[in-house]
């Protein structure tokens, strides 16, 4: 979209949709027939495109600190755009482009590990195509906890990153490049690297658990109730908050049972296991009871007029827990 605010012309393609064989190293495209490959698949359309276009922008999920399988043979099968003869540039010897033109690219990507170093592999690929006279790499779009990028509570967190995604595209049309400023709002933390963990291994305990006990595992569905506290801390709204400064403790029955409190002080929020001495709100409801209404499976305001959870305290904060975590499912109340 930025890339259009600025008068470019795209086209989205996705390889996953095409037929690409496997390269085999046959070299019939520099001998025999120079320029064509051997098989008849989706690839010489791809390669047409690759021909007319300014730029080309690569993207790809990080796949044991690589690109994906997909994008590899892509890669490989741009072998006809290269002429077979050894050309210096430079200290090291590279096939020269088989067509004239000064393409550039873009990389982006996205891992589940919540630092940014685990795509060392991925750029050092990409940084040696340059070196090799393929294109020019003007632009990496490197995000860590890509995951994050799905989570609907986490949507003001992640609006700097899209709006970052939205630059890049305007900037590699008006300027040639990405900003190295951009990159880096790409590139940071949305979340601490320990919230992240905590909360990819409570996930993955959850499901593990589920499998056990053959319970069918539903996409985003909310399974565990620590998972469920830790989602309601990161999706706090502190422009609501304003200046509150309280304690929501919910004493928690059912499969899942314990104490957990949120604190609330100068506009931040933060989970905790345990009972808070002298708790502003608190919530007494059963693990089953929480999680359907944060999976959106039960109303809120009519699961509390049924008695199926209480709250005593500060009803007026009960009341607020929607615009103070708008975000979270488990605030529909």
């Amino acid at each position: 979209k930025g890339a259009r605010s600025q008068g470019a012309e795209t086209e989205t393609i996705y390889l996953k949709e095409k037929k690409i064989h496997s390269c085999i190293g046959c070299y019939t495209c520099w001998t025999k027939t120079p320029g064509v490959c051997v098989f008849k698949d989706d690839m010489p359309e791809l390669l047409e495109k690759v021909r007319n276009s300014d730029m080309i922008v690569l993207a790809t999920p990080l796949y044991n600190f690589n690109m994906t399988s997909l994008l590899k043979a892509f890669q490989e099968r741009l072998l006809p755009l290269l002429d077979p003869h050894l050309v210096k540039k430079g200290e090291t010897y590279r096939h020269p482009m088989r067509y004239e033109g000064n393409r550039k690219m873009v990389l982006i990507s996205n891992c589940g590990f919540p630092e940014v170093s685990h795509f060392d592999g991925l750029r050092h690929v990409f940084r040696h195509m340059e070196q090799g006279g393929y294109m020019l790499l003007v632009g990496e779009l490197l995000m860590p906890a890509g995951e994050l990028l799905k989570q609907k509570g986490l949507r003001d967190k992640i609006q700097p990153v899209l709006q970052a995604a939205y630059r890049a595209g305007v900037e590699v049309v008006r300027d040639g490049r990405v900003s190295e400023e951009t990159e880096a709002m790409i590139q940071k933390p949305v979340i601490s690297p320990d919230q992240m963990a905590e909360m990819a291994n409570l996930w993955w305990d959850s499901q593990l658990q589920g499998m056990a006990q053959g319970a069918p595992q539903e996409g985003q569905r909310v399974e565990d109730i620590r998972l469920l506290f830790k989602g309601m801390a990161l999706a706090f709204n502190s422009q609501a908050a304003g200046d509150l400064k309280a304690t929501i403790q919910f004493e928690v029955t059912g499969k899942q049972p314990g104490n957990w409190f949120l604190s609330i002080e100068n506009g931040k929020c933060t989970s905790h296991e345990g009972k808070e001495d002298r708790p502003t709100l608190t919530i007494k409801t059963p693990s089953e009871v929480w999680l359907a209404i944060a999976n959106r499976e039960t109303d809120g305001q009519q699961a509390f007029m049924q008695g199926k959870y209480t709250a005593h305290g500060d009803i007026s904060l009960l009341m607020r827990m929607k615009s103070l975590f708008g975000g979270a499912p488990s605030t529909n109340i």
